[in-house]
């Protein structure tokens, strides 16, 4: 009892001293002030926003906000290393120029391909590729080089246009050649070979080749003079003669012939 009257005096006379009358105002004014300014106010929110925080920190909380904290040291230590920092420098100046935005477009078209590719167009793609190759590996050969080479010499001389035409031509021909009238032609044909392989026609062809065979040696041999003494000079040989005079008849008969043929 004594103890507490004492201790009583003792804080009476210490709330009686000048000084700490001083120092209570002017805690009680910088709270005043505090409170006016809306620093108080600050200071109790953010005292019960940690206390709902230390509250709500359950143990299983704690724990993951741990792993992730040291998760996030762990990045924080790979990223500080100087090969990352070399690789960020380098993203960094890609994206200045720009070719980063057309790297990722880039890689949405590749995502974009791949997601639509089915097995067959796989497949398909897969077959494409090997008859390509196929062709390359043809087109690698020394001698289909060298029909290249033929083809552009072609090109150039212009024969390669006039064969194009030529086939066109064949092609047509081919395509309007009906059955009736190859069996026309096979008829004609067959008709003029049976007329040229009588054994007088045979004949006949065979003395006019001698006869032209043995001409051109003697021209070969032999050469004619030209002029109007020479020509003259030949006029009167007379097998000459006799030639000129079958040739006539040949004329003559040649003529009856073609008119008989024509009035059938």
């Amino acid at each position: 009892m004594e103890e507490g009257r004492n201790a009583g005096t003792q804080l009476a006379e210490k709330l009686s001293d000048p000084a700490t009358i001083n120092a209570l105002t002017s805690l009680i004014d910088r709270l005043t002030e505090l409170q006016a300014t809306g620093v108080m106010d600050s200071f109790f929110q953010a005292v019960q926003a940690i206390g709902f925080m230390k509250d709500g920190m359950t143990d299983t909380m704690v724990n993951k906000n741990a792993a992730m904290a040291e998760s996030l040291m762990e990045i924080a230590s790979e990223a500080a290393s100087p090969e990352i920092m070399a690789s960020l420098k380098e993203l960094k100046e890609i994206h200045r120029t720009g070719k980063l935005k057309d790297l990722f477009e880039l890689t949405d078209n590749i995502s974009f391909m791949l997601n639509s590719t089915t097995t067959k167009m796989v497949e398909r793609n897969a077959a494409i590729m090997e008859e390509l190759y196929s062709i390359a590996n043809e087109a690698a050969d020394p001698s289909m080089l060298e029909a290249v080479r033929e083809i552009k010499n072609l090109q150039k001389s212009g024969n390669l246009k006039t064969l194009s035409e030529a086939s066109y031509m064949l092609a047509f021909m081919t395509n309007a050649m009906t059955d009736s009238m190859v069996q026309r032609l096979a008829s004609f044909t067959s008709a003029f070979v049976e007329e040229v392989a009588t054994p007088h026609l045979t004949d006949i062809i065979r003395g006019t080749l001698s006869c032209m065979s043995k001409t051109v040696e003697e021209a070969k041999s032999d050469p004619p003079k030209p002029g109007f003494k020479a020509l003259m000079s030949t006029m009167r040989d007379p097998e000459v003669q006799m030639g000129m005079q079958f040739m006539m008849r040949l004329a003559r008969n040649l003529r009856h012939c073609l008119m008989a043929a024509y009035d059938k």
